[in-house]
């Protein structure tokens, strides 16, 4: 058995009024096709990928920037990123120990000529076995080799927070492109440049639709000066995941499916028209055998896109995967496999869990046992009472009359497979320390719990007070 015990400490006083991460000591070592779509003068969708992508288009396109770097890399916040596969030149979601799901349209008809190929996961590679579709939808749900199961997999989304939510897209789609303007008013952007990078983007979830022979589908607006990293999709996008937050985790909510389209300003722009990325498609034309005008109004009137809902086909996800919709068991070395290559993992000082891998100050172990991204550059303190990933945040509280030093914290439970052990120690000397205080644990959902210890020692027993979390590991 290895032992590793790690000290994060976080040093306080009561005479400072904010309490931050100190460091920490260890020890021991495309084809389209095109139909209607939704409500009132809505424009038309098309795919966002065609049968073997002969003509892949691959990333998120944004509004507030046409940086082709942007968003080329993890979000930092779990959101997501970690369980994105690439298929081809498109993407799926592993969702259960030998399963991932993309979208049905990527292959077409030709799916059973492609058993065998492989889906490549964080540098490594899965061989399909076979395939799955799901009826009267675009998802479909491939099968690997049972010798070589996903070291960990997407938890799914009930569809309870689904409507409203914020949610983080991915997909390999195209660059954003040439602005598309009417009367001299931006538009928004043409599909621009494939260049094979997977990007992550912000919407919030409009909707959704039921459309006869693909059931419901949930649906983004792209609105003009919204949030932060605000996107849309584009052709090549299909199969990347559509994620929102639910009982403190990112789960797979949608798919990704189709975008509104195709435009044009008039006729002298030809009868095909093209695809673009409009937030306010007022004073354009879409096609929908013929070409129809839209309205030029006051408000904007946002194109959208659209992606396959897992919620409204649960059941049939989980009659083929039996351990869909399940939390899967995350040990150190299953969440190692959603981070680090393998060549990584082969190096202990790169990905192993007293090394620092994105240079933060917060070693590998640590990230795990507070719900952080290791490789992402970042210090921070988890929010109080609401918090789902972050170092402890110790601070002074006044708590019936005294002011007291409390410590939250998240912890990994180990009934999901941790391994870990969290131990609460206060000081008032950073010589001696006890582990003291009233413990309150809150469940969070079935790996997380959230603890908050409030110390013995008021501020009149002692005017200097110090807290930490010690971790320790054992596999």
């Amino acid at each position: 058995m290895s032992l590793f015990e790690l000290n994060l400490r976080i040093l306080s006083t009561f005479s400072e009024d904010f309490y931050g991460y100190a460091g920490n000591s260890l020890r021991n070592g495309v084809g389209m096709i095109m139909f209607h779509m939704r409500f009132r003068e809505s424009c038309y969708a098309v795919w966002l990928g065609s049968a073997l992508c002969t003509n892949p288009a691959m990333a998120v396109m944004f509004w507030e920037t046409a940086d082709p770097a942007h968003n080329t890399t993890t979000p930092g916040d779990n959101s997501g990123w970690q369980y994105e596969g690439k298929f081809f030149s498109l993407q799926g979601v592993p969702i259960a120990p030998h399963f991932f799901i993309t979208a049905t349209h990527i292959l077409g008809g030709s799916a059973s000529s492609h058993i065998g190929t492989v889906f490549h996961f964080h540098g490594d590679a899965y061989t399909t076995i076979a395939f799955h579709d799901i009826p009267d939808t675009d998802l479909q749900i491939w099968e690997v080799n049972h010798a070589k199961p996903f070291p960990s997999y997407a938890p799914l989304s009930s569809g309870v927070n689904d409507i409203g939510a914020l949610a983080t897209v991915m997909g390999r789609g195209t660059r954003r492109g040439v602005a598309v303007t009417k009367a001299s008013e931006l538009k928004g952007w043409k599909h621009g440049t494939a260049d094979a990078v997977q990007r992550w983007g912000r919407n919030v979830v409009t909707g959704f639709i039921t459309l006869p022979g693909f059931g419901e589908l949930l649906y983004c607006d792209f609105n003009r000066n919204s949030i932060a990293n605000e996107c849309h999709l584009s052709g090549g996008d299909s199969g990347g995941g559509l994620f929102v937050l639910e009982e403190g985790l990112w789960r797979l909510a949608g798919i990704n499916f189709s975008v509104d389209g195709p435009f044009r300003k008039d006729l002298s722009e030809g009868n095909e028209g093209y695809l673009a990325a409009l937030f306010d498609c007022g004073g354009m034309e879409y096609k929908d055998g013929t070409w129809f005008p839209i309205a030029e109004e006051v408000d904007d009137k946002p194109s959208a896109f659209y992606a396959s809902r897992i919620s409204a086909s649960l059941s049939e996800i989980i009659d083929i995967a039996p351990e869909a919709g399940t939390i899967a068991m995350e040990n150190f070395t299953a969440w190692q496999k959603l981070y680090f290559t393998p060549a990584q993992i082969a190096a202990p000082v790169q990905s192993g869990p007293l090394a620092d891998f994105d240079a933060d100050g917060i070693v590998n172990l640590l990230e795990y046992a507070f719900h952080l991204d290791p490789i992402f550059n970042e210090q921070k303190i988890v929010d109080a009472a609401t918090g789902f990933r972050g170092l402890p945040l110790i601070r002074k509280e006044l708590i019936e009359g005294d002011e007291r030093l409390t410590i939250e914290f998240l912890r990994r439970k180990n009934s999901n497979g941790a391994a870990l052990t969290y131990t609460h120690e206060f000081s008032s000397d950073l010589d001696e320390w006890e582990t003291v205080g009233t413990v309150n644990v809150t469940s969070i959902n079935e790996r997380w719990e959230r603890v908050k210890v409030i110390d013995a020692v008021t501020r009149e027993d002692s005017p200097s007070r110090f807290g930490r979390v010690r971790v320790t590991m054992s596999e």
